[in-house]
């Protein structure tokens, strides 16, 4: 996909790893970048004033993807303001720690709407409009706990393996239009409540021995959109750790 005259979404994108992709896909030529956030306001108007150094049309959007009404609103109102979307990459998720014993419901409810069911329907509302201008492509974020259980995470694995039952579930029911993908970061950005000491502690347990970075993640998204005979599979992007 040529991504020139072409609309992108990124959920997630004032900060971290979402911030990443929105730039990628400005550099890559997209027309129009529309990024969601939730509580980061801050951050979101300073990726916003970046973005529109080499984007010509930029919008950023307040959206608790944990709300199903915010998800249509956000997608109707991308269809009434540029009457099109290409891309979507589902970004946001948020993260909580907890032991299997500690597990709240009121986190576990949490966790599954905003990491599985947000994405899924933003994947819904979003897939007409997509169809309607010759189809698309959506990329969703989700990470290694897929593929190696994180017994700190319990409920964070669960949505996260959820959402790639989604991915693989949507590449089937939108073929031929759309292409479903997923990609799963590990140690690519150091969490907020990370020591330095603990995060290169870390690399210990990764067989290339180094740590990842936000642009290993965007080569990921960058080939994702460019390959038109690619869905349903995901790009582990991990330097080795979920071989072990």
């Amino acid at each position: 996909m040529d991504l020139k005259n072409r609309c992108a979404l990124v959920t997630g994108g004032a900060h971290r790893v979402g911030k990443a992709i929105a730039l990628q896909l400005a550099k890559m030529g997209a027309e129009t970048i529309v990024f969601t956030y939730n509580s980061s306001e801050e951050a979101a108007r300073n990726t916003e004033r970046e973005l529109k150094e080499i984007c010509p049309q930029v919008l950023a959007l307040r959206c608790d993807q944990g709300n199903t009404d915010q998800i249509r609103k956000t997608i109707q109102l991308i269809e009434e303001k540029y009457g099109r979307l290409d891309v979507l990459v589902n970004s946001a998720s948020v993260f909580f720690s907890a032991k299997f014993d500690t597990v709240s419901e009121d986190a576990w409810n949490t966790v599954m709407n905003v990491n599985a069911r947000g994405p899924f329907f933003f994947m819904q509302y979003a897939a007409p409009l997509m169809k309607a201008n010759g189809g698309g492509c959506i990329i969703n974020i989700i990470d290694e706990s897929v593929k190696k259980p994180a017994l700190s995470w319990i409920h964070h694995g669960a949505s996260k393996s959820a959402l790639w039952n989604v991915t693989k579930s949507g590449a089937i029911a939108l073929a031929p239009d759309i292409r479903v993908n997923a990609i799963l970061p590990g140690a690519v950005l150091k969490p907020p409540d990370w020591t330095d000491e603990r995060w290169e502690k870390n690399m210990d347990t990764i067989p290339l021995k180094k740590m990842g970075s936000t642009e290993d993640v965007c080569k990921a998204v960058a080939f994702l959109v460019e390959s038109d005979f690619v869905t349903g599979q995901a790009i582990v992007v991990d330097g080795g750790t979920t071989v072990l």
